[in-house]
């Protein structure tokens, strides 16, 4: 049994067939609860969602029709009365429950995934093909473009685009040129506002011997770039250009670095991502740097002074032999993976050999795949004579096997043929004592980003090498979201790096003095106002922001930012969510007391779940008695979320609340609204009382 939603959606039988679903109303059904992606819909919001703001008044009982047909179809094989493992019930709603690799969309995303971490370009090829092959047409197509629906189409759109990005790229890595300019052609003339898209097609041109063409590509992009945007190609295609003209020989080797198309802001699942390595590649560099290529160069900076120079720093004293770890922590979007990708930089110019690894969000990989990139760098880049025996190679583990030449590397453990499942200690040691060894040649810089997502085992290497390499000249820079609450292995991790002084940098959102660096000369000073107002300083949200207004989108909010603030959201329980939404009819500044009155809660429960939506950094304290979403966007996003018919009558809630209430203190020495919501009283601080 499968669910196609790539496309008219399709329930596909063990024989490979479409089966008959019904209705529209109840392809509608089961197309809404595939996008919920597991979680729980309320029957009102089924309802909604079927018959939109005015539904009869059977429809409760029509609903219920519908999920049984769903479930004869789902479980044929389900005896009468017996209960449904597939579609199932309880108090927070209906949910979908099926193997994940069964619904097109999941297979979809964790292929689009798989291309994007595979190191070998043919794995990278297979991977994003099979993703293509899986598209059919446009997504949840029986939800008609309802804008509920429209951030998941727009992720999964950016999705097709990355993947066919990766394929083209993976198949010009292979030497296969010819096969790829007309794709390519026809790809930048779909998304004409995109640079590596021009760098790949100029790079497929110039190698198939069309020199001309190829400089006649660069300036049709930099035409295209200054009609539209009024701005000029970035360093990417202006060095391109210049390797052309004086034929630089490294273009024409079919296996040199193609320059990848840089990932998506936001990733996966958590598929908006930081601001990715740009730049940074499992490609052995020259110049005694390790994975810092130049396909890409590093994004215009801005801000950051202060951390940047805490981290030269630490840099300088791993230099001396004092090995440190630094951690970087923030929202997403906030420039974590972008700072770590400066600081790679400056480790490549002081002469460090450095290293980088994001950590998989995807419950598959390998628990120390981090590390097996990490060593695939090191070894295969500028191994220290002596230091990597031939034939040796990283394993999924993380630990280095002898294919041939029987010996270990000085100075790394070794690892006997007899035993191919060594022990995570072994993992950890042979770790330390190969980072030990490359140290001894010149510094190692180790970044590790994503590391929220990391593996219990990976969280303990960190912690080990940081323990064992105590004297080698070894500089670990690792980035986390500080949002939700860390897992426990995650807040072990932090505390045990904190009594081993790690360097902690929180990053707040940019000054708007930085925000104007980062944007210089594509906004007026009005419009940066606000634009930091609404996106609080958050690099991320504001350049998707202002990309959005410049591509002369028509009101609403980039699907990058919705999908961010949707992902927060979904972390926490659905009441929360209720509440925010209630929250944000009121605007960016809201009273817990008409909040709760909305919500329908006492004042004791909402300020629970505000607690809830405070720790997801969603929701902050505001003036005494208020509290205030972290951005405009974030209020914006959730308001957005409300149907018209609940908004109209929110907005009367509102007027019914504020208007005619009065809050009076209880106490006579002052007790007010604000210290009530201090001490979390369930209203017993104050009385709310008609005027």
């Amino acid at each position: 049994m499968g669910i196609r939603v790539l496309g008219p959606l399709e329930v596909v039988g063990g024989d490979g067939l479409p089966l008959p679903v019904g209705t529209p109303k109840v392809r509608t059904l089961l197309a809404v609860l595939v996008l919920a992606e597991g979680r729980p819909v309320p029957a009102t919001t089924l309802i909604d969602r079927i018959w939109g703001p005015n539904p009869p008044a059977e429809a409760l009982a029509s609903l219920q029709v519908y999920v049984s047909h769903l479930r004869r179809i789902l479980e044929p094989e389900r005896l009468p009365r017996a209960r449904s493992r597939v579609l199932t019930f309880d108090h927070t709603g209906y949910r979908l429950t099926v193997d994940p690799r069964r619904v097109d969309v999941v297979r979809f995303l964790a292929l689009v995934a798989e291309a994007e971490h595979a190191a070998d370009p043919r794995a990278t090829e297979r991977a994003a093909t099979e993703a293509l092959e899986l598209w059919r047409g446009e997504p949840y197509a029986d939800l008609g473009g309802q804008e509920y629906a429209a951030g998941a189409v727009a992720r999964l759109g950016e999705a097709r685009e990355r993947a066919r990005e990766l394929r083209v790229s993976a198949v010009l890595r292979q030497g296969r040129h010819q096969e790829v300019v007309g794709e390519l052609e026809a790809l930048t003339h779909e998304h004409p506002l995109h640079e590596p898209l021009w760098a790949l097609r100029a790079l497929a041109l110039y190698r198939c011997g069309r020199q001309g063409d190829a400089l006649e590509v660069l300036r049709a992009a930099r035409r295209t770039l200054a009609d539209e945007l009024g701005i000029d190609p970035g360093d990417e295609l202006r060095e391109l250009e210049q390797h052309i003209l004086r034929q630089s020989p490294h273009l024409r080797h079919p296996g040199a670095r193609t320059p990848l198309p840089a990932p998506p802001a936001a990733s996966a699942p958590g598929p908006f991502q930081d601001f990715g390595p740009a730049g940074l590649t499992a490609t052995p560099a020259t110049g005694g740097r390790i994975g810092t290529g130049t396909d890409a160069p590093p994004r215009a900076t801005a801000g950051r002074r202060g951390e940047l120079a805490a981290l030269d720093h630490l840099l300088e004293a791993g230099e001396a032999g004092r090995p440190g770890i630094a951690l970087i922590t923030g929202e997403p979007g906030i420039g974590k993976s972008h700072l770590a990708e400066r600081v790679a930089v400056r480790g490549g110019d002081r002469g460090h050999a450095v290293a980088f690894a994001r950590c998989p969000a995807t419950p598959e990989a390998p628990p120390l795949w981090p590390w097996t990139r990490l060593l695939h760098q090191l070894v295969s880049g500028a191994a220290p004579e002596g230091t990597v025996p031939e034939g040796t190679v990283p394993t999924a583990s993380g630990v280095s096997y002898e294919t041939a030449g029987g010996h270990a590397a000085p100075g790394v453990g070794p690892c006997p043929q007899a035993d191919p499942a060594p022990t995570e200690f072994e993992a950890c040691e042979s770790a330390a004592h190969l980072l030990a060894a490359h140290a001894v040649q010149r510094p190692v810089l180790i970044v590790l980003d994503d590391l929220h997502h990391a593996a219990p085992a990976m969280l303990r290497l960190v912690t080990h090498l940081v323990d064992t390499l105590t004297h080698a000249r070894v500089t670990i820079v690792a980035t986390a979201r500080d949002w939700p609450a860390p897992r426990p292995a995650l807040a072990d991790t932090f505390a045990a790096l904190a009594r081993r002084h790690a360097l902690r940098l929180p990053l707040a959102g940019l000054t708007p003095g930085e925000l104007a660096e980062l944007i210089a000369g594509h906004t007026s000073h009005d419009d940066l106002r606000s634009l930091h107002v609404r996106t609080g300083g958050n690099p991320l949200f504001a350049i998707e922001l202002l990309r959005h207004t410049t591509a002369g989108a028509s009101g609403g909010l980039p699907p990058g930012v919705r999908d961010l603030v949707h992902a927060r959201i979904r972390s926490l329980p659905e009441p929360t969510g209720a509440l925010l939404r209630a929250a944000a009819i009121s605007g960016r500044h809201f009273d817990p007391v008409v909040a709760a009155r909305l919500a329908g809660l006492t004042l004791d429960a909402t300020l629970r779940h505000l607690e809830l939506a405070m720790a997801a950094g969603l929701v902050s304290e505001g003036r005494p008695g208020r509290f205030a979403f972290v951005h405009a966007l974030v209020q914006e996003t959730l308001a957005d979320g409300v149907s018209a018919l609940r908004r109209a009558r929110l907005n009367g809630a509102i007027d019914r609340t504020t208007t005619p209430l009065k809050i009076t203190p209880v106490s006579r020495t002052g007790t007010d609204i604000g210290a009530a919501v201090r001490r979390g009283a369930g209203g017993g601080g104050c009385l709310v009382r008609r005027r």
